[in-house]
């Protein structure tokens, strides 16, 4: 019996370490992305680019640990949840202990010793490249080594320097909805000229592979759902997140299909590139607590005018 318990636990060890790596940050060698390498991050699937491990045990960071001061008191339930402190003196949980009197130097509601930026005001405490520096006090919002005044993507990682922007309008090419990557599109619609009657006798779809969060917060995303695409060949692409009807109920959306977000892009040439589909009135219905569940449908068209079309569930919060 140990012997399959053990094999049983290796097995699931193994299934959430293929999922992480599914979703692993494009720096090699950096799963959670927190510019700390997977060899010495005490958290290596949760983002902690402080490295903050109060008890100094080897149990992990404070961002995976449990019990944050290893007084016994899980961190859920600690009136003191970074001061060791196992009698629990003072007002129980979740009020503070009487080992941790309430420091708080910013007035946004959040105490220092939780607070991502304990001298700006930052209640709603985004942190977008999860380095434990909230973006209101954070010069590198999305941790690729260029400060936000030089990056030409401050929200989007693009550590390439001299950074690219093929089109030269200053958005670099890892963020820049309008612009053509792999070279000047003609009339087609991202298909270089003197492409489509090259390509009159194709009749093989592109190859396509689409990456997107499977859960997505409106508060943290911006204006759009960002996609990330790559295509065999030059192709159109065409992205849409829709709730079908129960779905679209179940959140309290209306009672048919909704679609939430939608956006279009082409590559001209084989590569990668992002769709930013932009999040509809419908999607910003959602009210706080509530989930909707849908489905991105993204297509890519080749010169040819052969398509795929690729899914991805999508669970979309506020």
């Amino acid at each position: 019996m140990a012997g399959l318990r053990s094999l049983l636990l290796g097995l699931v060890a193994l299934a959430l370490i293929g999922a992480a790596v599914a979703h692993a940050h494009p720096e090699a060698n950096d799963l959670d992305g927190d510019s700390v390498l997977n060899d010495v991050d005490n958290c290596l699937t949760v983002p902690n680019g402080s490295q903050l491990n109060t008890d100094g045990a080897a149990d992990g960071g404070d961002a995976c640990d449990t019990d944050d001061d290893n007084d016994g008191d899980l961190d859920n339930a600690d009136n003191c949840r970074l001061v060791f402190n196992p009698g629990q003196e003072g007002a129980p949980y979740p009020a503070r202990g009487d080992a941790c009197p309430a420091l708080h130097s910013d007035s946004d509601g959040i105490n220092d010793d939780d607070d991502n930026c304990d001298l700006i005001a930052n209640p709603d405490q985004h942190d977008l490249d999860g380095d434990d520096q909230g973006d209101a006090c954070d010069r590198d919002d999305d941790n690729d080594r260029i400060d936000d005044g030089f990056d030409n993507c401050p929200t989007v990682y693009n550590p390439e320097y001299p950074q690219i922007d093929l089109d030269g309008d200053g958005i670099g090419s890892a963020c820049d909805a309008q612009e053509l990557i792999g070279g000047a599109a003609g009339a087609g619609g991202g298909v270089p000229a003197g492409a489509a009657g090259a390509a009159s006798n194709d009749r093989s779809a592109p190859r396509v592979t689409v990456a997107v969060g499977r859960r997505q917060r409106l508060s943290d995303s911006g204006r759009s759902l960002v996609v990330t695409v790559t295509c065999s060949e030059a192709c159109s692409l065409r992205a849409e997140l829709a709730a079908d009807a129960r779905a679209a109920r179940r959140a309290r959306l209306g009672r048919l299909r909704v679609v939430l977000a939608r956006g279009s892009w082409s590559l001209a040439g084989r590569g990668r590139t992002y769709v930013f589909a932009r999040w509809t009135p419908a999607a910003r219905r959602l009210r706080a607590g509530r989930r909707a569940s849908a489905v991105l449908r993204l297509t890519a068209t080749d010169a040819a005018g052969n398509r795929r079309t690729v899914t991805r569930a999508v669970e979309l919060r506020r």
